[in-house]
């Protein structure tokens, strides 16, 4: 198939445009900004094409076969300080896209959505894809919002369309402002420190993620899947993994009223055929790995401008390769 993935520079628009390219589709990536170094290095690789636009304007016209939509304000905070941006991005966005399907002639088109909108915590555990839905901040409203729009084009269009509910994605070449990024960042000055050790989370390692959006290209199924584990996994055992890793020091803290997320995933191994492959130990082992590794081959130069950059920033600039040789 000829897939464009919108948001195709993020983390996980990369994974998944080289999961797709695996699979054999070939893949248009489509993002505001320029494309990742690594598909400047090896573009055949990761995506067939690249387009440089913005999902709030106008989008060029093109023939495809389906649509991953990615493209999004991910982070509750920013969404939260700049609705506006928010609304405009997350679902007006939506909608072009949406109406660059019907023009393209896409058959389908999968949306990437937050177990946020199930809110923090949910009613029950493990949380399955008929819970009830919370419009509790800006953020987990646009997703909603975006899924709503899914649903309007298939009843008046007949565009087909699944929507992937994601819990809590990591990996190599995530940037900073989540959790493990953090921890790792944390753990390379010598010492972590953890609020909330006892807040528990559905950790999904990203490879898993993307093999699940490939697989629900292939789908005929319509509405809702949520991709997780279905293993509840406390932030202090990310940090004691991380700090082990590392051998520094670590010191914990519970949180007053600590919060729980767990997937219920029979959806996704019902339909999809999808079962995640890599556990967290190893997941964390690799990331550390994958990061270790890319330093230890950028130049004295090259890491001054990384440091720097990421100073400046708040965020990792996105030199990190694909993954590749995970343990399963």
């Amino acid at each position: 198939m000829k897939v464009l993935v919108t948001g195709a520079a993020g983390f996980l628009g990369r994974h998944i445009c080289k999961s797709l390219n695996n699979a054999g589709h070939t893949v248009i990536g489509l993002d505001v900004s320029g494309p990742p170094r690594e598909v400047f290095s090896t573009r055949a690789d990761i995506c067939n094409e690249w387009i440089n636009a913005d999902i709030t304007k106008v989008l060029p016209l093109m023939k495809l076969d389906a649509i991953v939509h990615l493209a999004a304000m991910a982070a509750p905070n920013l969404c939260a300080a700049n609705p506006s941006l928010a609304f405009d991005v997350n679902a007006q966005g939506t909608s072009q896209v949406l109406r660059l399907a019907l023009e393209s002639g896409a058959k389908k088109f999968v949306f990437s959505s937050s177990a946020h909108v199930y809110d923090i915590p949910p009613r029950y555990f493990p949380t399955d894809e008929v819970h009830p839905l919370r419009l509790n901040n800006t953020y987990t409203t646009t997703k909603l919002l975006g899924e709503q729009l899914c649903q309007l084009y298939f009843e008046n269009h007949s565009l087909s369309f699944t929507t992937l509910r994601l819990f809590n994605v990591y990996g190599p070449g995530q940037q900073l402002g989540y959790l493990v990024p953090d921890l790792i960042a944390k753990a390379k000055h010598g010492r972590i420190e953890l609020q909330g050790s006892d807040i528990t989370k559905d950790w999904v390692f990203v490879s898993d993620v993307a093999d699940a959006f490939v697989k629900a290209l292939s789908s005929d199924f319509v509405g809702p899947i949520n991709v997780g584990t279905g293993i509840e996994t406390g932030l202090g055992t990310i940090a004691q993994i991380i700090a082990g890793a590392y051998e520094v020091e670590l010191d914990c803290h519970p949180a007053a009223i600590p919060s729980r997320m767990q997937c219920d995933r029979r959806r996704a191994e019902r339909i999809l055929g999808w079962c995640p492959t890599v556990d967290l130990e190893h997941g964390i082992r690799n990331t550390i790995d994958v990061a270790v590794r890319t330093m230890a081959k950028m130049s004295h130069s090259e890491v001054a401008i990384h440091t720097e950059d990421a100073k400046a920033s708040g965020e990792v600039v996105v030199f990190e390769p694909l993954i590749e040789g995970v343990s399963r």
